[in-house]
């Protein structure tokens, strides 16, 4: 997938866009005046979420917007993120403080009722030096807040993206329903399993207790996940809801391990402060050893706290895994979508390469290549039908992957295979639902020797079947590709014999094409290995 996105935009991907942000700039702007008066510290939390997901969502649709102002919206969004975080982190640390003394009070005041006078509790006392640091902290924190929601403000961006996500004025063209089926599905699947597999990258650090790095990491991964799934839930039917509470469940619990983690870290340097003091030649006095001592049991608290949750995350983990959530997650994406997101098929072969054509005309330069690898794929398929067995729906599909293979040269060589797999998916032209524009995506992206279909996140959400006839009809293309090495049409003529220990394949055309075999021959390896065969051109 390529990072930065040069695409143009949709007009049905940015009407989806702008009726997906409206709603969280509303609730960041909502929040605004109760930040600034800080008497309720859930009014700065609801708008560092809103901060956050206006954020993840942005950058969906950034070709929607003019280059300029994006980056400006970014750039200023991340500023208030930052300085929200900070005051709402100060925030749950006193909350959590202030809750932990009441409770440390209470069991001390039930000791006391035997009559027999209780000295001071070390935890309670050091626990209130804390909030007392922490409240200073905080007041200064939040005069950096209001300077930056003043910087904001005097910015534009909010009414810059107000203007932006504002809802279609009477007399705008309306989006066809067929531009919003066809653009936006393929997209969603993938940036949502995309998710998923940046999160499951971290699940064998799960059951290493001090694998504090990648269970943060993986917090990150699950609320980027949980994020993108909530744009993308109007697609699908009853919203991924089902989905997306286990998903927040997890963010939640190694959200509280992650806390845990950065008081354990900051107990310990407090508590390696206090020894130095000592060492430095400081009397050891009562009030020291008092401090010590609350150090320690806090740090012993939250360490113990950190253990529980880790033995609950890896059942919690554990059942989900059992009950398949993962795998259901996949197949919701492929099966669960609402009827307005879904194409009809297009039966007939003269109303799909039209519109097919098209699109390729989207870089001219390249067309007669395309059509000169496309011939050769499809002489290759008919030859061949006997192995593979595939029949004249799947060559249409091939045949469109050879057409549209090298769109992606419009933006330059460099990645023009990725580009060309997402100029295909989010073209909202193509009369194609999602599971052929998933596989033609993936075909035209495999012409290119070296990439590894098995761990592509599209790849991964088709079915056994689809899998093996991307692969069939992306070992074709690849082998087509190599004889049109210098793009110019020198071989005009192809046939292969195959028997059960080779593809034997000769090619015919004006002058020396030596070259084209050796080219033909260094991109035949996927079309040896899915047909089980040498390959062999003389």
């Amino acid at each position: 997938m390529v990072n930065r996105d040069p695409l143009p935009a949709g007009a049905g991907a940015c009407r989806f866009g702008t009726l997906r942000l409206r709603p969280l700039l509303d609730a960041f702007v909502k929040e605004i005046e109760g930040v600034r008066s800080g008497e309720d510290i859930e009014y700065i939390h609801r708008m560092r979420v809103a901060s956050r997901r206006l954020r993840a969502a942005l950058p969906l649709f950034e070709p929607c917007f003019p280059a300029k102002e994006y980056r400006l919206w970014m750039s200023e969004l991340r500023k208030i993120t930052r300085s929200l975080g900070e005051a709402r982190d100060t925030d749950v640390q006193i909350d959590f403080l202030r809750s932990s003394i009441k409770r440390v009070r209470k069991q001390q005041k039930r000791t006391g009722d035997t009559g027999v006078p209780v000295p001071a509790h070390p935890l309670a006392d050091e626990m209130q030096v804390f909030v007392t640091t922490l409240s200073k902290k905080r007041a200064s924190l939040q005069k950096q807040v209001i300077g930056s929601l003043d910087s904001l403000q005097k910015s534009g961006v909010l009414a810059g993206m107000n203007t932006a996500f504002a809802p279609a004025q009477p007399g705008t063209p309306r989006v066809p329903r067929f531009a919003v089926a066809a653009g936006i599905p393929a997209v969603a699947a993938e940036r949502i399993c995309l998710r998923l597999e940046d999160m499951l990258v971290y699940e064998r650090f799960l059951a290493e207790p001090d694998a504090i790095t990648e269970h943060h990491a993986m917090r990150i991964a699950a609320k980027k996940l949980r994020y993108t799934i909530e744009i993308y839930s109007p697609v699908y039917r009853l919203g991924l809801d089902k989905f997306l509470v286990r998903v927040k469940k997890v963010q939640e619990i190694l959200g509280d391990i992650h806390d845990c983690d950065v008081w354990i870290d900051t107990l310990t340097a407090m508590m390696v402060k206090e020894r130095t003091r000592s060492r430095a030649g400081r009397e050891d006095t009562g009030s020291h050893r008092h401090t010590l001592t609350g150090i320690r049991m806090f740090l012993h608290e939250r360490e113990k706290t950190r253990r529980i949750l880790h033995r609950k995350m890896l059942h919690y983990w554990g059942s989900l895994l059992r009950a398949g959530v993962w795998d259901e997650l996949r197949s919701a994406l492929m099966n669960g979508r609402k009827a307005a997101f879904c194409l009809p098929p297009v039966p007939v072969e003269t109303a799909v390469l039209p519109a097919v054509r098209i699109s390729a005309e989207d870089e001219p330069a390249m067309v007669p290549h395309a059509r000169q690898v496309t011939r050769l794929t499809l002489e290759l398929f008919d030859q061949s039908s006997a192995v593979h067995g595939y029949g004249p729906r799947e060559r249409l599909l091939l045949e469109c992957s050879g057409l549209l293979h090298d769109i992606g040269w419009r933006y330059g060589q460099k990645g023009h295979q990725a580009m060309s797999r997402e100029m295909i998916l989010r073209d909202e032209r193509l009369p194609f639902d999602l599971r052929e524009r998933m596989v033609i995506g993936l075909i035209a992206q495999a012409h290119r020797k070296g990439l590894k279909l098995e761990t592509d996140v599209l790849f991964i959400l088709l079915t056994e079947q689809d899998r093996l006839l991307t692969r069939v009809l992306a070992a074709l293309l690849r082998f087509a590709d190599g004889m049109d090495l210098r793009h110019n049409s020198a071989v005009t003529g192809l046939g292969c014999t195959i028997s059960p220990d080779e593809i034997r394949c000769e090619l015919t055309g004006a002058g020396d094409l030596t070259e084209e075999k050796a080219r033909a021959l260094a991109k035949a390896d996927l079309i040896g290995e899915v047909f089980s065969r040498a390959v062999v051109i003389p």
